[in-house]
């Protein structure tokens, strides 16, 4: 009696809450399930984060699909009955289908309606039992497949996955079709040992998270080896502008330096397990490296002459320790490896303004680049990254907050806008691309969005990450369940879990502009690598970054001086101090020297330590003025290093263009530079970590 007093609560409750619900106005195929509710944590007694199908049953209970009993419980280990089964198809098809639906019919049975639609449309098996028994049956999750998988259009259904079925052999063939389409569409899957094991009786945790997939395409299960295989070497270093990539466990790094005023200098380094660097590859003044990634166990990064369009792509074999050049005449921007190909945004026209640029978009053969689209401009195409999957190469094309994504369609050569959402930045896995983009109003929006690139017109919020995170720099990257987000000058990187929770998972300390994660390494990269120490590079565990929050790689108190300031003389081409004009009498800071290069600001400091303690030093945060005008201000660099009591450090960086607001002319500007610096005092009884 209790079981079916609960049953006939839920279904007064489940019908009313459709009533409020999105099916009101039908019609919009995926797009009429839109979220109205927003269960909390404690919204039933019974379920907690960390349950298996808590996100699962969080989405049907956001968009009005499924709800708990009254007396706050939810019963997810509770078994589906046929005639819930039949209400919840129901409900999903003449949404979908714009298909009416009157629930308040009158019948025999609360659930009449509902059976009476779904032999209407053909949607139920020849197994489901007899009208009178529908509420006491519970339904297999073989009959559950047939069901469902007559709910949506083939369109909205097509395979991402190729997992195998174990027990595909023992399947009913009147269920086959049914069970092959819901596995390749990521809607359902195996239980134990991959085994779907239909004869046995679904859950409502089960059905949740199968309406879940079936409405909301980006938290389908895709399994399509072809894209995840290549893309977790490499995709997000491209994505990130990174400059660190791990084989095994190596690291191999770009580093950029200065020899003297006038000489600068790009290396490769490989860094082994006992942390030995050896610099494989170094490029002559004037040239530079970047674009740095892994594939097939080799690495492969761009050289490119600055000042010109001409560049080459580079690989690097292990295990026959050989450079071999890919390609070689423009520069590579960006590329990505699909099915045997290689793609890659070439800079095709140089001109003295940037507005003038040029770029083509391509495939790379031979040793040849062949267009396949040409004339793209610097606007359009400086969030250009490659991505291949499921026979197309996704790419983003626009300006700042009016940034789209598009698609080459390999079999066909077109080209075709996928959607119109404004990406600020974005993280492919598999199927699903993450982004967080531009509000209405062109700000940075701090919401977390998932799209199925087989269902593009489907956007799903998995949550928001703080407020701290709005800023144009940001670096997303998913490892395992949780999806980061690191903003360059916060300081902090969050994690998100598939509920929308967020936390901080790594307290850095100092300020970095790419994160990358390899199968058990978070590396973070300074936010400029302009020295000839490959130490800058962190790396942590990653398991150990999803499971608890880290505080950078030294422990001790942070602490924040104002620091000095540099005022050369006029007329110089070169300018230099002898003297400290710190206002920190304990960490006195000189300018030993400044001068330009190209564009960028190149300063050189000398640090003594007199603080009476071992520090590490952290951070700078750097303002510029030029003739009394402030032309940079805010910027953040990391020295990195400690620095013992009475110990003497110097430290070089560089103040890029795009951190400066006007050009400098060093025989006529008069600079004058403030340094903050941030560092940490290390106890004597504690160790600085790895």
């Amino acid at each position: 009696m209790k079981k079916f007093t609960r049953t006939i609560a839920c279904v007064l409750i489940f019908a009313s809450l459709f009533s409020l619900s999105a099916f009101a106005a039908p019609g919009r195929g995926l797009n009429a399930f839109e979220k109205i509710a927003d269960m909390g944590r404690y919204t039933y007694s019974d379920l907690v984060t960390n349950y298996w199908a808590y996100s699962g049953i969080k989405i049907c209970y956001d968009r009005g699909i499924m709800i708990g009993y009254p007396d706050g419980t939810f019963g997810p280990e509770e078994t589906v009955t046929w005639s819930h089964a039949v209400t919840i198809a129901a409900r999903v098809h003449s949404a979908y289908n714009s298909n009416a639906l009157d629930s308040s019919e009158t019948g025999e049975y609360w659930y009449s309606a509902y059976y009476d639609y779904c032999v209407k449309n053909d949607l139920l098996p020849s197994t489901c039992p007899k009208l009178s028994t529908l509420d006491e049956a519970g339904i297999s999750r073989y009959d559950l497949a047939y069901i469902f998988s007559r709910l949506l259009d083939s369109a909205d259904t097509a395979a991402i996955s190729d997992l195998k079925i174990a027990d595909e052999a023992d399947i009913p063939a009147y269920y086959l079709s049914s069970v092959k389409k819901m596995y390749a569409a990521g809607i359902m899957n195996g239980m134990e040992n991959n085994e779907f094991m239909g004869r046995e009786y679904t859950t409502r945790a089960q059905i949740a998270v199968v309406a879940a997939r079936l409405v909301v395409p980006a938290v389908r299960l895709g399994h399509d080896t072809k894209a995840n295989a290549a893309m977790a070497d490499y995709q997000a270093n491209l994505e990130n502008d990174s400059v660190a990539v791990q084989l095994g466990s190596d690291y191999y790094a770009i580093y950029k330096s200065y020899s003297d005023p006038q000489t600068e200098v790009y290396s490769l380094y490989l860094t082994d397990m006992n942390d030995k660097h050896t610099e494989l590859y170094s490029c002559t003044d004037g040239e530079y490296l970047n674009n740095i990634s892994v594939y097939n166990g080799k690495v492969y990064f761009c050289r490119a002459t600055a000042g010109t369009a001409s560049g080459s792509l580079l690989c690097y074999d292990p295990l026959s320790e050989e450079f071999t050049t890919v390609y070689h005449g423009k520069i590579v921007e960006s590329y990505c490896f699909y099915n045997g190909g290689l793609y890659a945004l070439l800079f095709s026209t140089y001109a003295d303004k940037p507005a003038d640029y040029k770029y083509d978009f391509g495939r790379i053969s031979g040793g040849r680049f062949s267009a396949i689209h040409s004339g793209y401009t610097y606007a359009e195409a400086r969030s250009f990254t490659p991505y291949g999957w499921n026979g197309k190469i996704y790419f983003k094309l626009g300006v700042d907050g009016a940034t789209n994504l598009f698609a080459y369609t390999i079999a066909d050569g077109t080209i075709s806008k996928v959607s119109s959402a404004d990406i600020n930045t974005s993280f492919y896995d598999g199927h699903v691309m993450y982004f967080l983009a531009y509000d209405a109003d062109g700000n940075y929006d701090c919401k977390l969005y998932a799209m199925s690139l087989q269902c593009p017109g489907v956007i799903y919020t998995q949550g928001e990450f703080p407020a701290a995170t709005n800023s144009k720099f940001r670096s997303l990257y998913k490892h395992g369940d949780l999806v980061y987000c690191l903003s360059s000058f916060n300081r902090n990187i969050y994690s998100m879990d598939e509920n929308g929770t967020t936390r901080i998972a790594l307290m850095c300390g100092g300020v970095y502009n790419a994160l990358n994660f390899t199968k058990d390494k978070a590396m973070l990269i300074p936010n400029t690598l302009v020295t000839s120490n490959p130490n800058e590079i962190r790396q942590y565990n990653a398991k150990t970054l999803s499971s608890r929050t880290l505080y950078g790689d030294a422990i001790g108190l942070s602490c924040y001086y104002t620091g000095a300031y540099f005022t050369p003389d006029d007329g110089q081409a070169v300018y230099s101090t002898t003297d400290s004009v710190s206002t920190v009498s304990k960490l006195p800071i000189t300018v030993t020297e400044a001068f330009t290069k190209g564009a960028d600001l190149v300063v050189r400091t000398k640090y003594t330590n007199s603080t009476g303690s071992n520090i590490k030093l952290r951070a700078y945060i750097i303002s510029v003025a030029v003739n009394g005008q402030v032309i940079a201000t805010d910027v953040n660099r990391m020295p990195g290093f400690e620095l013992k009591n009475y110990g003497i450090q110097t430290f070089t960086f560089v103040i890029g263009s795009d951190d400066i607001t006007r050009s400098i002319d060093l025989s006529k500007d008069k600079i004058s530079i403030q340094i903050i610096p941030t560092y940490d005092i290390i106890p004597e009884q504690t160790k600085t970590g790895k």
